[in-house]
């Protein structure tokens, strides 16, 4: 992967706010933001339990 193709996409999580960076000298250091990536494992365990009951009721309609 590319520096660039990098830099791109922490910009997008940083936007996203699960990440930060700080400067420190000529460097960047990015941090991962863990409540941020809570929030967004639970979200996302939500919708997958919203497909899953989505799929099973779809399939008890199919088979009956």
């Amino acid at each position: 992967m590319s520096r660039q193709a990098v830099t791109k996409h922490l910009r997008v999580l940083s936007e996203a706010g699960l990440v930060r960076s700080n400067r420190r000298g000529r460097e960047r250091v990015w941090d991962l933001e863990p409540k941020r990536l809570a929030d967004a494992h639970r979200y996302l365990d939500r919708i997958s339990r919203q497909w899953d009951d989505a799929l099973h009721r779809l399939k008890k309609f199919v088979e009956e």
